[in-house]
C-alpha cells in the first residue's frame, strides 16, 4: 500500500513550503534597516541599526524620567546604554513621537500632534532625501537625486 509514502510526501512537501515563507518573513524582520526615508519614519519605540550592528537609533529615556529623546547609542559589546548623540536635548517628548523627513527634505523629530520640535535645519530644501545610521555612528542626511551629504 503506498498510502503511508503519499501522505508523508505530501506532509513533506506542506513542511518545506511553511519553512520557505517562515524564512521569507524571517530574513524581511530579520535584516537591519539603517535608512529612515519619507515613507519609513520611525515612531517611538521603533529604531533603526547600523549595517553593521554597531549602533542603534531610536527614542529612549534616561533613567528616572519619563521624558523621551531621540538618540543614537552603541548597539554592541557595552553593559549600560551609552548615548553619543541626542537630537532633541533642549525639547524632550513628553509622549510618544516621530523622527521623519519631512516635505523639505529636513530630518524632523515630530511630537504626537505632528509639529516639529527638533529640525536638521538644511536651509535649501531637497524633494527625495533620506537618513542613513552609519557604523561609524555618523547619521547622514543624504539628496537621493546625487547621493550628496547634505547634513550630518
Amino acid at each position: 500500500d503506498d498510502r503511508p509514502t503519499q501522505v508523508m510526501g505530501a506532509n513533506v512537501a506542506s513542511f518545506f513550503q511553511a519553512l520557505l515563507i517562515f524564512s521569507c518573513f524571517c530574513l524581511q524582520a530579520c535584516t537591519a534597516i539603517d535608512t529612515i526615508t519619507i515613507a519609513q519614519p520611525i515612531k517611538d519605540p521603533e529604531t533603526i541599526i547600523s549595517d553593521g550592528e554597531a549602533f542603534k537609533l531610536g527614542f529612549f529615556s534616561p533613567v528616572n524620567t519619563s521624558n523621551r529623546y531621540v538618540g543614537i547609542w552603541y548597539n554592541i559589546n557595552v553593559s549600560v546604554m551609552t548615548v553619543v548623540w541626542v537630537a532633541n536635548r533642549d525639547k524632550p517628548l513628553n509622549s510618544s513621537g516621530t523622527l521623519a523627513i519631512w516635505e523639505d527634505g529636513n530630518l524632523v523629530v515630530l511630537n504626537g500632534q505632528e509639529e516639529i520640535i527638533w529640525s536638521s535645519n538644511i536651509s535649501t530644501s531637497v524633494a527625495n532625501s533620506s537618513a542613513q545610521l552609519l557604523d561609524s555612528g555618523n547619521l547622514v542626511l543624504r539628496d537621493n537625486s546625487n547621493g550628496r551629504t547634505i547634513w550630518e
